[in-house]
């Protein structure tokens, strides 16, 4: 179905073709009622007759700014929808720690958008609202804030009750902000019914679901490497991490004196006096003290390298492929005394960088070629990599490092206290460069800086270390094959980042899910005070949980553990003069908090929807399926939508420093100075949202691009004024005609309303919402305004009220009406809603009590579609010619074949004032000539109409010395 391609507009507004220049002015003087004509003619006689004209009347203003616009979006959302069918749409919980950004804007209002439209499809929408409320971003907040309320001599609390009270009251206040604006957006919601991460029966809960994964086997407590933020001074998850590309670390080349070394190293070291070193390369020398071996690839050839260096020589064992490397370090006078397997390398013992003790040379799969010497150091306390080979070859794990991110006292007095990302980086290589110290004869080759890639806090933006420390992890590895096969079944949008998720999930090594924080869920496990061994089954779980639900989540810190365990191990313990264990202060992960957010809200896995942020890939996205996927076997969502970030015009990143943060309250509602900062409305904010946050990966938004925004929500609101207008005196029920019987003109509008509308609906499904605002522009601007609105206005004012060609079009208009309103209100709700209350006759009809069920096919016409069309040819070649025709033309067409059998779809006769050509060019008169030579083309030619000016409706068709035209006069006679 082909829409008027001349007439077109492209998605910035501009129009394709001149022609649309001279139909803007024609549109506006058609458009200009013939009230205002009247006044500038001064003939009285043309006075009289401007009562007789039907124009159009209604109460909805044209413009609606300033406060005025505010307070009709405020009363609008007053109104109350329903529905029946369910969809489920779970709400992804955005943090309780401050007010609404732009990026909550994005999310909330493509959230409601999809609601909206699936209310207009029949749906009732599952849809309760939630809060993250708990972890260290509030925690820190609140302590900050208490800091800067209270005065010096009153100190903040730091008990885990006072931290606890504190975060909670910022969360509740910080909440309380986001529901507001988040009303004012315009985001349908029971906004009474939400839920919260720190509420009782929402943690309860949590608990339960803790205690199916642990009876399954999914949880598991372990001493092992972690990401610890010694700023916060807590175990941190891979999404909890952000990447420093320009952090610095020291980087070193270190030798080690070795040991064991092959029967052939040894012969040709024969004739050398030399030390053989085993050379590596690291950027974290603070974990030398930890080292415990040195790895080496089995499948890679290594070089045995006689080094000259202030006159003396020097062995190093360094991989064949990386010797350049090592001309970088030592320069080029370099000997190379043999070549071997990695694997010759399994007997070769070392000294310890900082001890006197020999450690072994281990193989090593994550070895790789790409920098340094090819030869690992390994400390298992201090990488993932070093603790899996800790784990095959049963060397020790050792952390000395504590929760502040300090070396232990156990490592000395050198090191001892020293922060190991600050002073303890430059100590540990003193200690190397001291012959007589801790280093003794390991040898420093080279020191320098290294720019690269680096974890980072992503709440204190702080650089983060490896730890090994005893925390609860679910294992991943034994649920990653699990979920990898129920997402098959998800289906992710947009489909250009489907891989994201899935290669976040196969990337995932383990989720850790304890902090050693007080601001959140406790991790309901007691340790028995004898061995320190966690004394935990579901019984006790399921204990705690009732507890926590019945006296709330801070019991876990107020009772004693007589109160929070079951009786009958209280009593067992008791009998068996056993101390009782002791509760552990642990707290869940927040990700674990949202993560179960789907058995807490939902009951079961359930959703057909998230709509998240792409970041929420390694975040609540996963840690929701990883549970789902424990607990029950299946994915918690059958869709996932992931939308991008926002940035400003320029494409930047928004941030106080650059003063281009978009506040989302200014724009709805205006800034102290107006004429800087506008009062946008709601409906422009989601008009950006919807036109920019599925089509692009982020969305920029600025002055510039608001105004655009809205100026296309304001050519809606003047194309609904005008229909709404029109129809004013049209009752459906009394006046409706079948559609056989409608003007030819009129069912080709059907048939173009009923493709475009289809493809919005299309558009919807496919969450193409930028698709939606973009179509229904170039048809309203285009098919509705320029095209259809300008054909009809003689029939509108001039024809008799009840006459049919009047009822044919006003039909046209009211579907027109319906089905855009409808179309066009997920978008822009509160505009809609606005339609509503003006309409004559359905003062209590809603918007979103309605249900789009498909259009009649008796609309769809494309052989009719065809010939109209052709008519189109000819009068695009008319307003080629004479852009600025009008009422003051005669037009004669002479045509052939098809061209002149659709000329006679609209014309029946050979010259007519009233046919629907003489609408379609916009003329007087049109004469229609038959091709002698029968070809399929045409001809016209224009001439100055023979009749006189009707003083009524305007057209030059009334007899010489008649102040009407035979219609008029018949009108006005039959009519007044």
């Amino acid at each position: 179905m082909r829409q008027l391609r001349p007439l077109l507009v492209s998605h910035s507004g501009n129009y394709k073709n001149s022609q649309w220049t001279r139909l803007k002015i024609l549109h506006r003087c058609l458009s200009t009622s013939l009230r205002n004509s009247c006044k500038e003619d001064n003939d009285t006689s043309a006075q009289k007759y401007k009562r007789t004209v039907l124009l159009p009347a209604t109460s909805f203003p044209l413009r609606v700014e300033g406060a005025k616009r505010v307070k009709n979006e405020r009363r609008i959302q007053e109104r109350k929808q329903k529905r029946e069918q369910e969809y489920v749409l779970h709400d992804g919980p955005p943090y309780a720690n401050g007010k609404p950004h732009i990026g909550h804007a994005v999310n909330k209002i493509l959230k409601d958008v999809t609601m909206r439209q699936k209310l207009l499809r029949g749906y009732k929408v599952h849809y309760i609202p939630g809060w993250d409320c708990h972890g260290l971003p509030i925690e820190l907040k609140a302590l900050d804030r208490d800091k800067k309320k209270k005065k010096k001599e009153v100190p903040t609390p730091t008990t885990p009750l006072g931290i606890r009270k504190m975060a909670k009251k910022f969360a509740e206040e910080a909440l309380d902000i986001q529901r507001e604006t988040f009303k004012r957006w315009g985001v349908l919601a029971n906004w009474s019914n939400i839920y919260r991460t720190f509420d009782p029966s929402y943690v309860s809960k949590e608990l339960h679901l803790f205690a199916d994964l642990y009876e399954k086997g999914y949880v598991y407590q372990a001493y092992k490497p972690v990401y610890f933020s010694p700023s916060s001074g807590t175990a941190l998850a891979e999404a909890e991490l952000e990447y420093n590309i320009e952090h610095c670390s020291p980087s070193i080349y270190v030798g080690m004196p070795c040991s064991n070394l092959p029967h052939f190293v040894q012969e040709k070291l024969a004739e050398y006096e030399a030390q053989v070193y085993l050379a590596v390369w690291t950027t974290t020398p603070w974990t030398l003290h930890a080292n415990e071996a040195i790895c080496f690839s089995p499948e890679k050839n290594y070089s045995l390298v006689l080094v000259e260096q202030e006159g003396k020589l020097t062995a190093l064992i360094w991989a064949e492929e990386l010797l350049d490397e090592l001309k970088k370090v030592v320069g080029n006078n370099i000997t190379i005394l043999s070549s071997f397997e990695g694997s010759q390398l399994a007997t070769v013992k070392y000294r310890h960088p900082l001890e006197e003790r020999l450690c072994p040379c281990l193989p090593g799969s994550h070895v790789t070629m790409s920098k340094g010497t090819g030869l690992v150091h390994t400390a298992p306390a201090h990488g993932h990599d070093d603790f899996l080979v800790a784990l095959d070859f049963k060397i020790p794990v050792d952390c000395k490092v504590d929760s502040r991110g300090c070396y232990m006292p156990e490592v000395g007095a050198e090191l001892a206290g020293k922060r190991v990302l600050e002073e303890g980086n430059d100590a540990v290589i003193q200690l190397l460069l001291k012959s007589d110290g801790f280093g003794g004869p390991t040898l420093l080759l080279a020191k320098d800086s290294f720019i690269h890639s680096y974890p980072y806090d992503w709440r204190t933006k702080k650089p983060v270390i490896i730890r090994a420390s005893k925390q609860w992890f679910i294992n991943t590895d034994i649920l990653k094959e699990s979920a990898l096969q129920v997402l098959q079944d998800v289906t992710i949008l947009p489909r250009s980042v489907q891989t994201g998720m899935i290669g976040q999930l196969e990337r995932r090594p383990y989720w850790c899910i304890s902090r050693q924080r007080v601001w959140g869920a406790p991790i309901p496990v007691f340790y028995d005070k004898v061995s320190g061994e966690p004394v935990v089954n579901r019984r006790i779980i399921e204990h705690v949980a009732d507890v926590l639900q019945r006296e709330g989540p801070d019991s876990w810190w107020t009772l004693p553990e007589e109160n929070l365990l079951p009786p009958e191990i209280v009593e067992n313990f008791k009998q068996n003069e056993k101390p009782l264990p002791t509760k552990g202060t642990d707290i869940f992960d927040i990700w674990f908090d949202s993560g179960s957010s789907w058995n807490s809200v939902l009951k079961s896995p359930s959703a057909d929807l998230y709509l998240e942020g792409v970041d929420q890939f390694t975040g609540w996205f996963q840690s929701s399926l990883l549970t789902s996927v424990a607990a029950t076997g299946k994915a918690p969502y059958k869709q996932l939508y992931v939308h991008g970030f926002t940035l400003d015009e320029t494409g930047r990143k928004m941030s106080k420093s650059l003063n281009n943060v978009i506040d989302p309250d200014i724009v709805t509602d205006g800034g102290k100075n107006l004429s800087k900062d506008p009062v946008y409305g709601a409906d422009v904010l989601r008009w950006w949202v919807a036109s920019h946050a599925t089509n692009h990966t982020n969305l920029s938004v600025g002055k510039n691009i608001l105004d655009q925004c809205k100026e296309s929500v304001q050519k809606v609101r003047a194309v609904l004024r005008f229909l709404l207008a029109s129809l004013g005196d049209y009752q459906p029920c009394e006046h409706s005609l079948p559609v056989a019987d409608l003007k030819p003109i009129d069912q080709y509008m059907l048939h173009l309303l009923k493709g475009h509308i289809e493809r919005v609906w299309e558009h919807y499904e496919n969450f193409e919402y930028h698709r939606v605002t973009a179509t229904s522009l170039a048809f309203i601007n285009s098919n509705v305004s320029a095209f259809y609105f300008s054909i009809i206005k003689d029939r509108l004012y001039c024809e008799s009220r009840l006459g049919s060609k009047r009822m044919s079009a006003l039909l046209v208009l009211h579907h027109l009406l319906h089905h855009l309103l409808l179309s066009l209100a997920p978008v822009l709700p509160h505009l809609a809603e606005e339609v509503a209350l003006h309409h004559h006759n359905k003062k209590s009809w809603h918007v979103f009590h309605q249900v789009y069920n498909g259009l009649p096919a008796s609309w769809e016409q494309p052989e009719l579609a065809s010939r109209i069309e052709k008519c189109l040819e000819v009068r695009n070649e008319l307003f080629r010619r004479h852009p600025n025709v009008n009422h003051n033309v005669q037009v004669t067409v002479t045509a052939g074949g098809d061209m002149l059998e659709s000329l006679m779809l609209l014309q029946r006769h050979t010259d007519a004032v009233d046919s629907g050509l003489c609408e379609l060019f916009l003329v007087s008169k049109v004469v229609v000539l038959p091709d002698e030579e029968g070809s399929d083309g045409f001809s016209l030619e224009t001439s100055t109409p023979t009749g006189e000016k009707c003083l009524r409706c305007r057209k030059y068709t009334a007899d010489v010395g008649e102040e009407l035209c035979t219609r008029c006069q018949s009108t006005i006679s039959s009519s007044w």
